[in-house]
Parts: structure tokens; C-alpha cells; sequence
């Protein structure tokens, strides 16, 4: 066999092979993923805004007790940003 014709053969075969390997990467069993991380609950308390102060960017806000979190009621202060979003409930 002359010098071309084994290039030819070794190229189809591997060509050939390539294909075979990568259809077997078993793409089914990406259908069922490991569960994901347990989600920690959310815990929700009810706070009133007492203040705001734009020329510091500070809000204090005064919640209730919080027992999910072994919190006494208390008065805390807050920075926020320009991204800070602004919800009222």
C-alpha cells in the first residue's frame, strides 16, 4: 500500500471512530440532573420604616421579634444604593 492510500483509510477510519465515540457521551442522562442544593426557607417579619435619609443613604427601619432567627424586636439602620429597589407592601 503506497504512502496515500494509508493516509486516506487512517483519516475515513478516524473520522469514523471520532463520530462513534461522540455519539456515546450518553447526552439521555443529562434528562435527569442531580437534585439541586435544598433551598433554605424564607423567613418573614413585619418592620416599620421609621426614617430615611437620602443625603446619607440610611433607612431605619423598627421590626417585631423575629423567633424563626431568635431575634428580639429591635431598630436597625440600612445603606442603600441608587439599585436598591423600592417596594411598598
Amino acid at each position: 500500500m503506497n504512502h496515500l492510500t494509508k493516509t486516506l483509510i487512517f483519516g475515513l477510519l478516524s473520522t469514523v471512530m471520532f463520530g462513534a465515540q461522540a455519539s456515546e457521551h450518553q447526552h439521555g442522562e443529562m434528562m435527569n440532573p442531580a437534585p439541586a442544593a435544598q433551598q433554605t426557607p424564607a423567613i418573614s417579619a413585619t418592620g416599620e420604616v421609621k426614617s430615611i435619609d437620602m443625603e446619607s443613604k440610611k433607612v431605619t427601619i423598627a421590626h417585631d421579634a423575629i423567633p424563626a432567627v431568635n431575634w428580639p424586636p429591635m431598630t436597625m439602620r440600612f445603606t442603600f444604593t441608587p439599585q436598591t429597589p423600592a417596594q411598598r407592601h
